[in-house]
C-alpha cells in the first residue's frame, strides 16, 4: 500500500515540475506573439476588434496549465488509493 503512495507522489512531483517548466518556457514566446499581434492590430486601426480575442487567448493559455495541475492532483489521489478497494 505504501508503494502506491510513493509512486503517486513521485509521479505528481515529476508531472508538476514538467507542467511548471512548460509554462515558464512557453509564456514568454506566447506573450511575444500576442504583443506583436496587438501592435500590428494597432497599426491597422483594428485594435478594438482584436483586443478581446487576445485577452481570451491569454486566459485560455493560463487556464490550460492550471487545469493541468488540478488534473495532476486528482490523478495523485486516485492513483494513491488504487488498491484500497481491491483488498477486501
Amino acid at each position: 500500500m505504501a508503494s502506491n503512495w510513493v509512486k503517486a507522489s513521485i509521479g505528481l512531483a515529476v508531472f508538476s515540475f514538467i507542467n511548471l517548466m512548460l509554462f515558464i518556457v512557453l509564456s514568454n514566446p506566447f506573450e511575444l506573439v500576442l504583443t506583436t499581434i496587438g501592435q500590428e492590430a494597432t497599426n491597422m486601426n483594428i485594435n478594438g476588434s482584436v483586443s478581446p480575442f487576445l485577452v481570451s487567448l491569454r486566459t485560455i493559455f493560463g487556464i490550460t496549465f492550471v487545469l493541468s495541475a488540478i488534473g495532476a492532483i486528482i490523478w495523485f489521489f486516485l492513483g494513491s488509493h488504487q488498491d484500497e478497494y481491491e483488498q477486501m
